[in-house]
């Protein structure tokens, strides 16, 4: 990209995949990333219901069972997953979309659907985000208030074990100070 902050120039965009465990920070700095106009993030499907103020169309797509399973027949995903019992899509055409048009494409995904767009794209940056520790990270789920307590030791038990994924990224970052780790991810993927 040249030019001044968030202008668009013709170069091809690039595709970045942002995966770490849950409650490791990765909606929040994908959030950041996103003020930057060159940085695009596609809404993902989900078959779970919405969380606090999550909005439907917004956050997610928030669709029944059925009509996900369409949407994988139709291969209109580019990648999805299972996770924690619900599942959750991507759909493929704005990434396609935004390429073409020089944007910098993030996919906010977990590691079965990097693993999976990793089998389809071979030009992309992959990025997992660490935590700083386990305790940090129940600290983290606990704040959120949205899991009931099963839930929480669920989703603790499987940050464990996406934890040995990090093996197959590009870069890990560890999230420990959040202005931190949005610069270090900028340098990385190479935006203002």
């Amino acid at each position: 990209m040249s030019g001044k902050k968030g202008q668009i120039t013709n170069k091809k965009g690039q595709l970045v995949i942002i995966s770490g465990p849950s409650g490791s920070g990765k909606t929040t700095i994908c959030d950041r990333l996103k003020e930057n106009l060159c940085i695009q993030q596609s809404v993902s499907y989900t078959t779970r219901k919405p969380r606090g103020a999550e909005k439907n169309g917004i956050d997610y797509h928030f669709i029944n069972k059925t009509r996900f399973i369409k949407l994988i027949e139709e291969e209109k995903l580019i990648e999805y997953a299972e996770y924690c019992g619900f599942l959750y899509g991507t759909p493929i055409e704005p990434v396609e979309e935004a390429i073409k048009n020089g944007r910098t494409f993030i996919l906010a995904i977990d590691v079965q659907g990097a693993l999976q767009v990793k089998r389809k794209i071979s030009n992309m940056i992959s990025i997992f985000i660490m935590p700083p520790g386990d305790e940090v990270l129940q600290l983290r789920l606990e704040k959120r208030l949205t899991d009931n307590k099963a839930s929480m030791q669920k989703r603790l038990k499987l940050a464990k074990e996406e934890l040995k994924y990090s093996k197959y990224y590009d870069y890990c970052v560890i999230n420990d100070q959040l202005d931190d780790t949005i610069e270090r991810i900028k340098r990385i993927i190479n935006i203002p």
